[in-house]
């Protein structure tokens, strides 16, 4: 069977989320900028994990808020560590330590990072073409640098594939009822393996960013990343554009 050209498990995944669509705009389950997307995990009953993208019937799943202009939340594409081995800070606990700051009662370092434009704690990252790295660097208030940390180009466009095997992009509409928010999800288009040769432009570009989530508690350091993010209306440079689904429709 199938639907719109659709087969085997991008036929099941849009069948699934079609029942979901269905069932109209339904009350967030969490808060902040991931909820659109827990949210429908909750629904297909998806167990999440932090280390890696949702994954249903074989397909990745993407979950986005529409926001009309497409310039919304950034799009998480994977988590990669840095080479430690290689590295100046040997771990997350020393990145914290260097360029955190003191909140709710912790240190935290919650701060998106990218090529050629340093951020408030002074990092920003450096596509070494020559040696295959990316590099983090630190600019100093005295104008110096300093090294953070090193990725394999290699390995970043390894996980890239690894992680997004084939994927589906899930758009919800928004609506807000006394401060609450509801999704309903209704449009979907699938992609298959991204263009990872692009991923070093798009790095050096600044394109795609990467993100720090490292936080202490109960005297351990946390870190949920780092995320290497692009913006929604750049997706279609790393990957193939498919159609686009109305759920409503299938």
């Amino acid at each position: 069977m199938t639907i719109f050209g659709l087969t085997g498990n991008k036929l099941e995944v849009a069948n699934a989320l079609a029942e979901v669509s269905r069932r109209g705009p339904v009350m967030t389950t969490s808060r902040g900028d991931m909820a659109v997307g827990k949210t429908l995990m909750d629904l297909l009953g998806i167990q999440q994990k932090t280390a890696s993208k949702p994954l249903f019937k074989g397909v990745v799943l993407t979950t986005r808020r529409n926001t009309g202009g497409g310039n919304g939340n950034r799009v998480n594409l994977f988590a990669k560590v840095p080479n430690w081995n290689v590295s100046a800070c040997k771990s997350s606990e020393e990145i914290l330590s260097k360029f955190g700051y003191q909140r709710d009662g912790g240190k935290k370092l919650y701060v998106s990072v990218r090529s050629r434009q340093p951020n408030s704690q002074g990092l920003y990252l450096e596509v070494d073409k020559l040696e295959g790295l990316l590099r983090e660097r630190h600019r100093k208030t005295d104008g110096s640098f300093e090294e953070v940390a090193v990725w394999s180009l290699d390995a970043l466009r390894s996980r890239l594939i690894d992680r997004h095997p084939a994927s589906a992009w899930i758009t919800a509409n928004v609506t807000h009822r006394e401060g609450i928010e509801y999704f309903h999800y209704r449009f979907i288009q699938f992609t298959d393996e991204p263009r990872a040769d692009r991923l070093t432009t798009l790095l050096d570009q600044g394109t795609v960013t990467l993100d720090h989530l490292i936080s202490t508690a109960d005297g351990r350091t946390i870190e949920k990343g780092p995320l290497f993010k692009i913006r929604p209306n750049n997706v279609r440079a790393l990957f193939p554009e498919g159609p686009r689904y109305d759920l409503m429709a299938i």
